[in-house]
């Protein structure tokens, strides 16, 4: 019986993991609305580095979009190094992963260059490009596709392979 409890208490314990689908919605909407960037950085207030790491990664891109909407430099720039110590932590985890992919070159490709987080945008894109296929996520494949095609890091040679 006390097996049953605990089993119980565990699964209802737990808080669930935000859907990755609202995640990415909410993404998007933060680059223009600091209401969105604040729900995201709610919705994944309890991911730690025992949760996935796409988990991890968003949480990352949550507290940059989170600096962008902070008036201090000061708290500005702990927001950024925090949100890439996620993202980095992410990508180290799971190298292979194109969505964590996806989002640390959206990220790096929008963040002024006096930062210096931005020395992975070409090895990223080349990466998705190459990959492209591999991704099974309709909606989220049409997301990467859209963005290659709208960045100013992507060569006329670059569009042409995406169409093929």
């Amino acid at each position: 019986m006390k097996i049953l409890a605990l089993f119980i208490l565990f699964i209802y314990g737990t808080l669930p993991s935000p859907e990755i689908k609202q995640l990415r919605v909410l993404y998007y909407q933060s680059a223009t609305d600091k209401a969105a960037a604040s729900k995201l950085q709610d919705l994944l207030s309890n991911v730690d580095d025992q949760s996935s790491e796409l988990l991890i990664c968003y949480k990352g891109v949550a507290e940059m979009m989170q600096a962008k909407y902070t008036i201090s430099p000061i708290s500005k720039y702990r927001r950024f190094k925090k949100g890439k110590e996620f993202i980095e932590s992410a990508v180290a985890l799971d190298p292979e992963n194109l969505e964590i992919r996806f989002l640390r070159f959206t990220i790096q490709s929008n963040l002024p260059s006096f930062l210096g987080y931005n020395d992975q945008i070409t090895a990223d894109k080349k990466i998705l490009i190459k990959n492209l296929d591999q991704i099974h996520d309709q909606p989220l494949k049409q997301l990467v596709i859209n963005y290659l095609f709208a960045s100013k890091h992507i060569t006329e040679k670059e569009r042409n392979d995406i169409k093929k």
